[in-house]
């Protein structure tokens, strides 16, 4: 007999008293962390069941850090950034509140809530509405080879292929032109590239950086926040964001076997700033030279035509926050429309919040439409979605599958005035775990565009109809409940 495999009764009873206080502990760590009552007590059954696993699955993917913030490196720098941005730079909010009431009166309300949210202030810009990688790119590349001073881009997702190639090609000779290239990309998202591209741009003399490095020791936590933003900044003065990464398969002229369906938007003037302020917190917690509020980085808005000039905010959000910002900014715009609310977004998992202002638009008569793909990539979150579809039906809300290929965007339009092109999904993730970001446009004119291109889609929609739908096997609505609890944890 091995005795070295021999374990005393001690032994064991000390092990179970290990176990029990961890599992003591786990539990009292959800209940103060987990505000969702469902959710908590998902957490609590799967560590009580599965007494290891349980507890190791919740510290991997249920720990929400925000509450943690004050240990987070970036957040005292961030509140430092804030306010050298503040004192710097000129508010013009409340004057433009005052010269522009008779254009966004029904607005104030809405525009005060995002200033106290997190100091985002309105301003006057210049928009163009690009779809699909096929607009974007091109547009993308030429501004990029304009650029004098400097290139600041912050990407989820960017693959070593054609599009990805011409860009590291651009920012590699810009460098060598004088202009200051500074990257951040998500290591998860972006890990692909890490061996090629982000090599040849460190050796080139771009300084890039992953967002949030990945590493055995803080492996769960790093994957389970992401840096989702799409920003590309260009001398301070013209800016990019939307739902589109760096990637072959967005743009529709490279045959990549899928359609894909995405909406980006080119920004100029003063938004851009609050783009690079959001940049420049990133560049601060992602590594450890921190650069300081310089004027340089801030430049005056070039003087532009008054005519085609929109008014608009650009909002953040992320686990460093004290609140859910984007969420909280969804749930105002939803609550608000008055007659008209289009919605189109890959993920649609949405917090109770979400769901009920959607259903109150739609019982009060608004035209709440839903625009979601048909087939999602990733099948526990298109089940998932789908759970949600009876009481948004019963509500009133129109929900269209789009077939054509895969839609990506997360858009919103309402009441042709005002509108939404960001990288935030109706989703937890997006809501709690992701670093986001979205100008909200306040507007006919491109408000009127975005609206003409969502009723042109639904052209490649499938209408869900709700005497259809209330036929559904009661299979298929396990399945749909399952997935909902799974996704909660995704």
């Amino acid at each position: 007999m091995d005795l070295s495999l021999y374990i005393s009764p001690w032994a064991f009873i000390a092990l179970a008293v290990i176990h029990l206080i961890a599992q003591i502990i786990t539990i009292v760590v959800i209940l103060l962390e987990t505000h969702s009552p469902a959710k908590a007590m998902a957490y609590i059954l799967i560590v009580i069941i599965f007494p290891v696993l349980g507890i190791v699955f919740y510290y991997s993917v249920g720990v929400n850090y925000r509450h943690k913030k004050i240990k987070n490196k970036g957040v005292a720098s961030a509140r430092e950034f804030i306010e050298q941005f503040n004192l710097h730079l000129k508010d013009e909010t409340e004057q433009l509140i005052r010269t522009h009431h008779d254009t966004i009166g029904p607005y104030t309300g809405l525009i005060q809530f995002i200033h106290n949210l997190g100091s985002e202030r309105l301003s006057k810009n210049e928009f163009k509405l690009l779809i699909n990688g096929e607009e974007k790119f091109p547009d993308v590349l030429v501004n990029l080879e304009k650029a004098r001073r400097f290139i600041h881009m912050e990407y989820y997702a960017w693959e070593n292929d054609i599009r990805g190639n011409q860009i590291k090609d651009i920012l590699l000779r810009k460098v060598k032109e004088g202009v200051t290239v500074r990257v951040l990309y998500d290591a998860y998202a972006s890990r692909k590239i890490r061996k090629n591209i982000v090599k040849e741009l460190q050796q080139g003399g771009v300084e890039i950086h992953p967002v949030i490095k990945l590493n055995f020791k803080n492996l769960a936590n790093r994957i389970n926040h992401r840096d989702h933003r799409k920003i590309i900044i260009i001398d301070g003065r013209i800016g990019y964001t939307g739902g589109i990464n760096v990637s072959d398969r967005y743009d529709n002229s490279i045959d990549t076997g899928l359609y894909w369906r995405d909406t980006h938007v080119r920004i100029t003037g003063p938004a851009v700033l609050s783009l690079q302020r959001y940049f420049l917190i990133s560049w601060n917690a992602a590594q450890n030279k921190v650069q300081g509020f310089d004027v340089d980085l801030f430049p005056e808005a070039d003087t532009m035509n008054p005519e085609g000039l929109e008014l608009a905010q650009v909002i953040g959000g992320g686990p460093i926050y004290p609140m859910s910002n984007i969420m909280l900014t969804y749930f105002r715009i939803f609550s608000m429309a008055q007659s008209k609310l289009y919605i189109t977004n890959p993920y649609f998992i949405p917090s109770d919040s979400i769901l009920d202002a959607m259903k109150q638009a739609a019982i009060s008569g608004v035209d709440v439409r839903l625009m979601l793909p048909e087939k999602s990539d990733s099948a526990i979150v298109g089940a998932a979605s789908k759970f949600y579809f009876m009481e948004l039906l019963q509500a009133g809300v129109k929900i269209y599958l789009y077939k054509k290929g895969f839609v990506h965007a997360k858009t919103v339009v309402s009441d042709t005035r005002l509108s939404v092109v960001g990288t935030a999904n109706l989703d937890i993730r997006s809501f709690d775990l992701n670093f986001e970001i979205m100008p909200v446009i306040y507007g006919e004119n491109f408000a009127r565009q975005l609206e003409e291109v969502y009723i042109k889609d639904l052209l490649d929609c499938n209408e869900v109809l709700y005497n259809d739908w209330r036929k559904t096997g009661i299979g298929k609505l396990i399945l749909y409940s399952a997935a909902r609890l799974i996704s909660s944890f995704l």
